[in-house]
């Protein structure tokens, strides 16, 4: 019985345009390979053996002419197809080896299965009984470069079989060894033949074109001649020849995620460490300076928003308009009481977010020390107005419940004054205020404010108060009977962000317990908020584009080295598309390592970024402050430039064409 074609070619062609001159490399042929065939193609250089071959592998594509392996007509195929055909139906054997220099012997031999999603422990233990086989089994670990070239090219061909091809086609694959070699290469294709294994063979030796099945000679892209060979007529044992494929080997589910990352470490990054190291640290101080400006950014806001606070940018002022004459006389008449403690009570009844009060009356006394004459300002002060002041006290004391119990005649000097005077010795001496001695319990801590510059102009400097307690001064002092009981009221706010409603309800308070009376002043430190929310804006931008600019300089480093990685390894991406690797392959193979790179770079990053905070803060007294958005969404740009700036690259990579890529020195 005739056995049936493997291969069908009817009026096959392959013509290429060069300039204004059309090459007929192939024009019109017809030829059949059936199963068991060792053919022997012959020809002169340029004849169009090689465009047969790269045809027949499926790395090239005809003009025109029908051509089917089996029952698929390749002509229809789209490059998945074409590509899943290669890997199981097709075995090749190179002239130049063509092994990938940072695979050992057993891994290259495995790479083919590697594509079709077989395990990595499956697939090498496939590899290592095919190397054994084929006399390889001192040399399982041992790189390209390590091995004979009939060493080499013993790999090669074990490479073919890893995948139980169908078909296994050798191009010249004795033409760079020497004769001895030569000769223990061709016994091995031999015994392939004898065990049933179908073979297509392109030599430049007429001698060998001899010992196959079939003599095919090539002349000007066409065949003229097809003859018998000197092994016609010898029986092949197929049946015990070609083991049965395995399940794992019967389906293919393609490159695995888990497989395509470690291509992507081992011989992507791996491989090739200083161009990954220089790629990466483009990342690393992009991602770095994204981390560091925003933190640096988010610290700047908080010792700024510290400062701002320091002159009450959360704090309420009510303040009494200190009406004289008629208009005093008219708002009492009204039944506004003036600003008082019941005021403040309804304030600490009715308003949210109220942190801390404090509230204060002013007076006018002559103010007299041993040392000499004095000018303060005088406050009988109550609530938490220290705190609520950002005050604190370089000596002394506070004021405590029990002075403002016994109307105690005690003081706290403002820091201005004590220079004056003189620090030493101050405290317990006393102040004759009005003819009475006050007693110097404590001096206030120099206040640095620089109200200039912060447009603070209606805050009064608290260095040249004398404080002492209300009801000291209520009890000591003599007032106008009509005038309001307190001259301000403060209330400190958990936040700058409740200054709105807070307004708004301590003026609806207000326009009660007045009477409808506009007898104070309600100061909401709006400028302050807006100077706050400008400069956060303006950090805000700043930070968004120095680390735009560092994320896409890094971006830019990627696509670049990229680009220069892909025109290295041309060849190797010819090699893994003739063994079976998809365009698809090819591109998450390139783009898994520029993800990769920048994944690393990311980490690494953040790690340089939180000892650059650390340090830098340290050193400018600048509040380290990190935020977990800030870090994700570092980490995210940097994965999202590695998948950016990748996809050009890979892309090119995928598009390479395999013929022109195998012949690429």
């Amino acid at each position: 019985m005739a056995k049936q074609p493997i291969i069908e070619i009817h009026q096959l062609e392959r013509h290429y345009t060069m300039g204004d001159e059309t090459v007929r490399a192939l024009d019109g042929i017809d030829l059949n390979i059936v199963e068991g065939d060792f053919a022997m193609i012959v020809g002169s250089s340029g004849s169009g053996k090689s465009t047969l071959m790269h045809l027949l592998g499926l790395l090239d594509s005809p003009t025109r002419g029908r051509f089917r392996i089996g029952a698929t007509d390749v002509a229809q195929c789209q490059d998945d197809a074409l590509s899943m055909m290669r890997n199981r139906h097709i075995g090749f054997v190179f002239q130049q080896f063509n092994l990938l220099s940072n695979l050992n012997v057993v891994e290259n031999i495995a790479l083919p299965l590697a594509y079709r999603g077989i395990a990595r422990e499956e697939r090498l233990a496939i590899a290592r009984t095919y190397a054994v086989k084929l006399g390889l089994a001192e040399r399982l670990e041992h790189l390209p470069i390590e091995l004979s070239g009939g060493q080499m090219q013993r790999v090669a061909i074990a490479r073919a079989l890893a995948s139980q091809p169908d078909i296994i086609l050798a191009d010249e694959p004795t033409g760079n060894l020497d004769s001895k070699t030569a000769q223990e290469i061709m016994d091995i294709f031999y015994d392939l033949h004898a065990q049933g294994h179908t073979i297509v063979m392109v030599t430049h030796d007429v001698e060998l074109a001899e010992q196959g099945t079939r003599k095919i000679t090539f002349k000007d892209g066409k065949i003229i001649g097809d003859e018998p060979g000197a092994r016609a007529g010898i029986e092949q044992a197929r049946s015990a020849a070609v083991e049965p494929r395995p399940a794992s080997l019967r389906h293919d589910t393609g490159l695995t995620w888990r497989e395509l990352l470690r291509m992507g470490v081992r011989e992507g990054v791996m491989a090739h460490k200083m161009r990954s190291f220089l790629t990466t640290l483009g990342i690393v101080i992009g991602v770095s300076s994204v981390i560091a400006m925003s933190s640096f950014s988010l610290g700047s806001k908080q010792k700024q928003a510290d400062q701002i606070r320091a002159l009450g940018a959360n704090l309420v002022r009510i303040v009494d308009s200190k009406l004289e004459n008629e208009r005093l006389i008219a708002a009492r008449r009204a039944g506004s009481p003036g600003l008082n403690e019941e005021d403040l009570h309804s304030f600490l009844t009715n308003v949210v977010h109220i942190e801390k009060y404090a509230f204060y009356r002013e007076v006018k006394m002559t103010v007299r020390h041993a040392q000499g004459e004095l000018n303060p300002r005088i406050l009988g002060v109550g609530g938490d107005y220290l705190s609520v002041n950002n005050l604190s006290l370089k000596a002394g004391r506070a004021l405590d419940a029990h002075d403002a119990a016994t109307h105690a005649r005690v003081v706290i000097l403002g820091w201005n004054w004590a220079e004056q005077l003189g620090e030493e010795g101050l405290l317990g001496s006393h102040l004759l205020m009005g003819g009475n001695p006050y007693t110097i319990v404590g001096i206030l801590q120099d206040k640095h404010i620089d109200t200039q510059e912060l447009e603070a102009s209606s805050v009064a400097d608290p260095n040249n108060d004398v404080l002492m307690p209300l009801s000291t001064l209520r009890s000591r002092t003599a007032f106008n009977d009509l005038r309001s009981p307190l001259d301000e009221i403060q209330l400190q706010l958990s936040a700058e962000d409740f200054l709105y409603t807070a307004g708004a309800a301590i003026k609806r308070i207000l326009a009660v317990t007045h009477r409808g009376v506009d007898d104070y002043e309600l100061v909401i430190p709006m400028e302050l908020l807006k100077q706050k929310q400008q400069s956060q804006r303006l950090l805000d931008v700043l930070t968004a584009c120095i680390s735009s600019i560092s994320i896409v300089v890094g971006g830019i480093g990627i696509m670049n080295i990229m680009l220069a990685s892909v025109t290295e390894r041309i060849r190797e991406i010819g090699i893994r598309r003739a063994i079976g690797a998809t365009q698809r392959d090819v591109l998450h193979q390139f783009l898994s390592e520029s993800v990769i790179i920048s994944i690393t770079g990311g980490i690494i990053g953040l790690l340089l970024a939180f000892i650059c905070v650390v340090i830098v803060g340290a050193f400018f007294a600048i509040p380290i402050v990190l935020s977990y958005w800030v870090l994700l969404a570092a980490l995210g740009a940097s994965i999202a430039a590695g998948l950016v700036f990748g996809i050009y690259p890979a892309y090119q990579a995928a598009r390479k064409n395999p013929v022109e890529a195998l012949r690429y020195e």
